[in-house]
């Protein structure tokens, strides 16, 4: 069973940015699955890599939104992007030195909590004002 699930409830009403927060619950699941599954450190460190590179990707192609819409929350939110790519990289520092189950699975409560959080706090203010302004993407 699924860690994360999508519901509508967490659409922001812009296909592409909805598009990519499927992904990134697709790759918090699939980090999961592999802790639990007691998969190798191999295993487990390349879903990291990944899950790390299509976050930076999705904050760019995010704050690329933001800043062409006039997003008046446009820094704040980039402060945001930018606190929660350095807990992950240190995260993902701390599992690469000693891999513990502990650490693992405060990176998978962390990933889980806030992804879904800061889509329903930030995200969603951010796909209102698209709305608003009628911009679709």
């Amino acid at each position: 069973m699924p860690l994360l699930v999508w519901r509508d409830q967490l659409s922001v009403g812009a296909p592409e940015i909805d598009k990519d927060h499927k992904q990134l619950i697709e790759f918090v699941n699939q980090l999961n699955d592999a802790v639990t599954e007691a998969q190798s450190e191999k295993v487990v460190g390349k879903i990291l890599l990944e899950l790390i590179e299509y976050t930076r990707d999705h904050f760019s192609r995010e704050e690329k939104v933001m800043a062409a819409a006039g997003y008046p929350d446009l820094d704040r939110h980039r402060k945001i992007h930018l606190a929660l790519t350095n807990k992950v990289l240190t995260f993902a520092q701390s599992y690469l030195r000693t891999p513990t189950d502990q650490v693992k699975r405060e990176l998978i409560d962390f990933l889980a909590s806030w992804l879904i959080e800061h889509i329903i706090k930030e995200d969603r203010k951010l796909g209102a004002y698209l709305q608003n302004k009628r911009i679709w993407l």
